[in-house]
Parts: structure tokens; sequence; C-alpha cells
């Protein structure tokens, strides 16, 4: 089984000259307004802090744990004291839901965009997958687990 890990920089391209491969960036559409995103659910334990908004879709707020939401008066969105950004989800006021449905859809397009890319030359198995303090570059990487 491998795993494939995309690491996306705001750089508009990249040329390997190695294999006169050019590779766009991955264009996230509206989903770039998330730092998270997810059709599942979001939960979390203290002391997270996340930096950006948030957002679940098509599932409602339940689906976010361990966060003190709190509703703006708007009923858009709600903030909470581990969140530096706001929080979404499909059940509040309009428009937050069809932004939300938007946003999910961008996700999954830029999502299948970049599993469909070809690994990056060197990026196979890169330091046996301990990652922690590295520096990545932009590209495709891929990992064998057991």
């Amino acid at each position: 089984m491998k795993l494939n890990l995309f690491f996306l920089s705001s750089a508009a391209a990249m040329v390997n000259a190695a294999t006169a491969q050019y590779n766009n960036k991955v264009e996230l559409g509206t989903a770039e307004n998330y730092a998270i995103i997810a059709k599942t659910g979001i939960s979390t334990v203290a002391p997270s802090v996340i930096t950006g908004n948030l957002a679940v879709s098509p599932i409602s707020a339940g689906a976010i744990t361990g966060f003190n939401l709190v509703m703006d008066s708007s009923g858009k969105f709600s903030t909470a004291t581990q969140v530096t950004g706001k929080v979404y989800a499909s059940d509040y006021i309009s428009p937050t839901p069809s932004e939300l449905t938007t946003a999910v859809s961008d996700m999954e397009t830029a999502y299948t965009d970049a599993a469909g890319r070809t690994v990056t030359d060197g990026n196979s198995n890169l330091y046996d997958g301990a990652l922690g303090g590295q520096t990545l570059t932009s590209g495709v990487y891929t990992f064998d687990i057991g």
C-alpha cells in the first residue's frame, strides 16, 4: 500500500528539467479560504490552536467537537478560542451552506488533480518517512506503508 503526500506551495508553477515535465500548482478554488475543511467532522483537544477558518459540510456544526463554539449574531459563522479565524457549518444561515458546497467541491477537485500527479523525482520514501524537522519543497511525495 502506498501513501501519497501532496505538498502544495503558493508558487505558480515549477519545471522539472530532468523530465521536462511542467507541473502547475494545484488550484484549491474557494477551498483555499479554509485551514481545515471536512465532510465528516473536526475534533480537537486542548491546547490546540488553529490559524485560519475551518468548516464542515455537508454535515452540521454538531460534527465539530472539542471546540467552544460561540455563534455570531449574524448566524453565518461561529468563533472559538482555539481558532484564529471563523468556524462554518452547513446548518448555518445562508449564504454559508451554498458557499460550503462550492468549497467542498473545489476541495474534491483539487484532491483529484493532486492524486493524479506523478511522484516528483527523488520524493519516494524520502527520509524513510521520518519527516519531523524537515523542510519539503513543492511536489508529490509517496511512502510505502505496511
